[in-house]
C-alpha cells in the first residue's frame, strides 16, 4: 500500500495548525501587551489624580499634569479653565488656551467634548461644574474607554484640588487679618499702659526724684513682663513675687465687675509678706482664672459672696477662694471650668505648687498652695515640669469652635496644632507635612473614622480619636476627650514624645 500521499497530507495539516497557533499566540501576545500598557496608563492617571492635591498652586498642578500625561497618555499640552465668579464664562488659570470654544461647550454641557486635536473634560464637584481640563495632541486624541474614565476622574480631582487651594488662600487671608487685628490691639494696649509711666519718667528726670523714676520704670517693666509671660511663657522673668500684693491688685482690678454683679467680696490678707518665686504675669493669670470662674458660678445664686484669704502654713503660702454658690453651679467637668482650671493648675504646678478643691466645702472652696521663697530654694520642695520637645498635631473636626480650646491648650503647652474641617483636607495635609499625631472626630462629613484612620496611618505614626461623651470608643486608639482637660492632654503629649 502507498501511504506517501496521506503522509504528505498529514504534514500539511500539522504545519497549518502550527502556523495558526503561532499566529493566534502572536495576536494574543500583542493584545495582552496593549492591555498591560493600557492598565499601566490608567493606573498612572489615577495616581496623578492624588498628586494634584499636593500642589500649592494651579501652575504647579499644570506642571505635574503636563509631564506625567505626556509620558503616560501621549498628550502634548494641558490647559486649566475655571468658571468666573458669578458667570458661566471660562478663564485660563494655567496653560495656554488652544480650543477655547470646545472648552466652553464642555462646560456648558457638563460633558466631555472630543475634537480632532483636543479633549475637553468638565471638572465636576457635587454635580456642579467648576471648570474644564483640556488636553491636546498633535496626532489627535483618541483615548480608550478605560483611559477616558480615568481622565474624567482626573479632571474632577483637579477641580476639587483648585477649590481646596482657594479655601486655603481665603483662610490664610483671614488668619493674616486676625493676626493683624490682634497685633493692632496688642500695640494699642502696650501704648496705653506704657505711656503714663514713661511720661512720668520723662518729667521726673528733670528733677531730683530718682526714686519715683525707678518706680515708674519698674511699672513699665512689669507691663512688658506680663506681655512676655502670656506670649512666651519660657521667657518670662522669674523673680520674687509678693502674693498679698498680687491678690490686692487683682481684687482692685475686679472691684467694678463685682459691684455690677452685686457680689460682696471679702479679702483677708495674711500679716506681713508672703513672697514666692515665679513669674508675676503667670501667677496673676492663674489666680484671675479662679476668681473669674467663682464670679460666674454666682450668676444664679441668691447670695453672692466671695471670700479671698491668704495664710502661711509652715513653709507654704496658701491662697483660698471661697464662694456661696451650690456645688452644682461650679462643675469642673464643664468645658469652661475644665479648661480654665486646667490652665491655672498647669501654671501653679510649674511653680512647684498645687491647686486643689477642698472636698469639705462641697465644691465651693479652692486652695492654691505655693512654696515660700526659702523653701523654693530647695530642689526637693519644688516639682519642676519637664519640658518636652514641641509636637505638631493635625486636628480634624467639622466645627472649628470645638477645636479652639484644644488649639489654645496646645499653644500654652508650647506645641503646635493645625485644625481642618474634613477628612480629605486632613489627608492632603498629612501627605505633605510631618505630624506627630492625627486626631479626628468620630463623625466626619466625608469619611467614616475607621476609613480615615486607615488612610492616615500611611502618613502619621499615631492616629487617634477626638471623642465626646456620646461617641463610641475605638479599642486601642489614642483618645482625647472633650471638653479638653489640660492634664489629660499633657499626658497624651508626654506619651507621644516618649514614643517619637
Amino acid at each position: 500500500m502507498d501511504f506517501s500521499s496521506g503522509a504528505s497530507l498529514d504534514r500539511t495539516t500539522v504545519g497549518t495548525a502550527v502556523v495558526s497557533m503561532l499566529l493566534a499566540s502572536l495576536v494574543w501576545w500583542r493584545r495582552l501587551g496593549r492591555l498591560t500598557k493600557q492598565r499601566r496608563t490608567v493606573g498612572q492617571i489615577y495616581a496623578l489624580s492624588e498628586e494634584a492635591f499636593r500642589a500649592r498652586s494651579a501652575a504647579e498642578i499644570l506642571s505635574q499634569l503636563a509631564g506625567k500625561l505626556r509620558e503616560s497618555a501621549g498628550l502634548e499640552a494641558v490647559t486649566i479653565f475655571v468658571a468666573e465668579s458669578g458667570s458661566e464664562q471660562l478663564e485660563v488659570v494655567a496653560g495656554k488656551a488652544v480650543d477655547a470654544k470646545a472648552a466652553q461647550r464642555c462646560h456648558d454641557s457638563a460633558e466631555a467634548v472630543l475634537t480632532p486635536n483636543s479633549l475637553s473634560l468638565p471638572m465636576l464637584s457635587q454635580g456642579a461644574g467648576s471648570g474644564v481640563l483640556q488636553c491636546t495632541a498633535h496626532q489627535g486624541v483618541h483615548p480608550p474607554a478605560d483611559e477616558m474614565a480615568a481622565l474624567r476622574h482626573l479632571a474632577n480631582q483637579v477641580g476639587i484640588a483648585l477649590q481646596l487651594l482657594e479655601q486655603r488662600q481665603l483662610r490664610d487671608q483671614l488668619l493674616r487679618s486676625e493676626k493683624l487685628g490682634a497685633v493692632g490691639q496688642l500695640i494699642s494696649s502696650i501704648a496705653t499702659e506704657l505711656q503714663p509711666p514713661l511720661q512720668r519718667i520723662s518729667a521726673a528726670a528733670r528733677g531730683p526724684a530718682l526714686s519715683e523714676v525707678a518706680g515708674d520704670a519698674n511699672q513699665a517693666l512689669d507691663t512688658l513682663e506680663r506681655l512676655i509671660s502670656f506670649g512666651r511663657p519660657d521667657q518670662a522673668r522669674v523673680r520674687p513675687v509678693e502674693l498679698n500684693e498680687l491678690v490686692r491688685n487683682l481684687a482692685a482690678f475686679r472691684a467694678q465687675p463685682w459691684r455690677l454683679q452685686l457680689v460682696a467680696a471679702d479679702v483677708n490678707l495674711a500679716p506681713g509678706e508672703l513672697t514666692v518665686l515665679g513669674s508675676s504675669g503667670q501667677l496673676e493669670q492663674a489666680v484671675l482664672s479662679v476668681l473669674v470662674h467663682a464670679e460666674q458660678s454666682l450668676q444664679h445664686a441668691s447670695t453672692k459672696n466671695i471670700i479671698v484669704t491668704t495664710t502661711q502654713v509652715e513653709s507654704q503660702a496658701v491662697l483660698s477662694v471661697e464662694f456661696s454658690a451650690a456645688s452644682s453651679a461650679w462643675n469642673e467637668d464643664t468645658e469652661s471650668g475644665a479648661w480654665s482650671l486646667g490652665v491655672a493648675r498647669g501654671i501653679i504646678e510649674s511653680h512647684g505648687g498645687e491647686l486643689r478643691r477642698d472636698p469639705a466645702s462641697d465644691g465651693t472652696r479652692f486652695e492654691i498652695e505655693l512654696p515660700l521663697t526659702e523653701s523654693a530654694a530647695r530642689p526637693s520642695a519644688r516639682r519642676v515640669r519637664q519640658q518636652s520637645k514641641p509636637l505638631t498635631l493635625l486636628l480634624v473636626h467639622p466645627d472649628t469652635n470645638v477645636l479652639r480650646p484644644v488649639v489654645e491648650a496646645l499653644g500654652r503647652l508650647e506645641h503646635r496644632a493645625i485644625p481642618v474641617l474634613t477628612a480629605a483636607e486632613a489627608l492632603e495635609y498629612a501627605s505633605r507635612l510631618k505630624f506627630d499625631a492625627v486626631l479626628a472626630a468620630a463623625q466626619l462629613p466625608d469619611l467614616a473614622w475607621s476609613e480615615f484612620a486607615e488612610k492616615a496611618r500611611a502618613h502619621a505614626a499615631h492616629v487617634g480619636l477626638i471623642a465626646t461623651a456620646s461617641d463610641t470608643a475605638q479599642p486601642g486608639a489614642l483618645t482625647l476627650h472633650l471638653p479638653v482637660d489640660e492634664l489629660e492632654l499633657e499626658r497624651i503629649l508626654t506619651g507621644l514624645d516618649e514614643t517619637a
